[in-house]
């Protein structure tokens, strides 16, 4: 509706009601404001640069896929497997929060799907790590898997536990479009866990029950094994002079 406000001592005139008009849209201090910039922004500005981060994370992710295939081969084709089980889950989870909460996902959301993605590589790196390290002290590929395991998940929990931290700290501190990236960067830190816990460690620890997967050939492990294995030798070399 309309507002009229009369009255006023000696009665209103023009420069006393722009002076009323002005304390009222701008308060009692004699301030006025000026537009010091315009811009006029496309609504597909918005849906462009949500493709771009998609098509960024997208080819991140296919050259980590690669990079893991060549340095791990089986190990690597495990990264992949799990991988692609993370992502189904956060599609789901998102798809899910979409529909319950209208959770909508922006461009600060997919950087944080991107760094968590990358965080989640970082675990399997661990863990093959120490099982290579568990290698070169001279175990088999089989026996290797285990110990390697029980050295590599609490550099892992620990990880993400610091990584989790951050994200709700941020979450709960940040406005806009930053808890946007809080919010998914936690989110996948905590399927990093339940993807490395529950689908890589059994199919890793499968692998190295696979007398054909357990060849140099498959693995990957042929350097580190001929290493072991040269330690081994000068071992007892020393120990025969001795």
């Amino acid at each position: 509706g309309r507002t009229q406000i009369t009255g006023g001592d000696p009665p209103f005139t023009a420069a006393t009601a722009k002076q009323l008009a002005n304390v009222l849209k701008y308060g009692s201090l004699p301030l006025s404001f000026e537009a010091s910039e315009a811009q006029t922004v496309s609504a597909t500005l918005g849906l462009t640069s949500l493709r771009a981060g998609l098509i960024a994370g997208a080819i991140g992710l296919v050259l980590v896929l690669l990079y893991s295939l060549l340095y791990y081969r089986v190990l690597g084709l495990l990264t992949a497997l799990s991988l692609i089980a993370a992502g189904a889950m956060i599609f789901a989870i998102l798809v899910i929060l979409g529909r319950q909460i209208n959770y909508t996902l922006d461009l600060a959301g997919i950087a944080g799907l991107i760094i968590g993605i990358g965080t989640t590589a970082d675990s399997f790196v661990v863990f093959f790590e120490r099982i290579k390290d568990e290698i070169r002290e001279g175990r088999s590929f089989r026996s290797a898997v285990p110990r390697g395991w029980v050295r590599a998940r609490k550099t892992i929990v620990s990880g993400n536990a610091v990584t989790f931290l951050a994200a709700a700290v941020l979450y709960a501190l940040a406005i806009g479009q930053v808890r946007g990236f809080a919010f998914t960067l936690g989110l996948t830190t905590i399927l990093d866990v339940v993807v490395v816990f529950l689908v890589t460690w059994p199919l890793v620890y499968l692998a190295s029950k696979s007398p054909t997967l357990a060849k140099p050939a498959y693995n990957g492990l042929g350097a580190i094994q001929q290493v072991a294995r040269e330690r081994r030798a000068s071992s007892n070399v020393k120990t025969g002079r001795g």
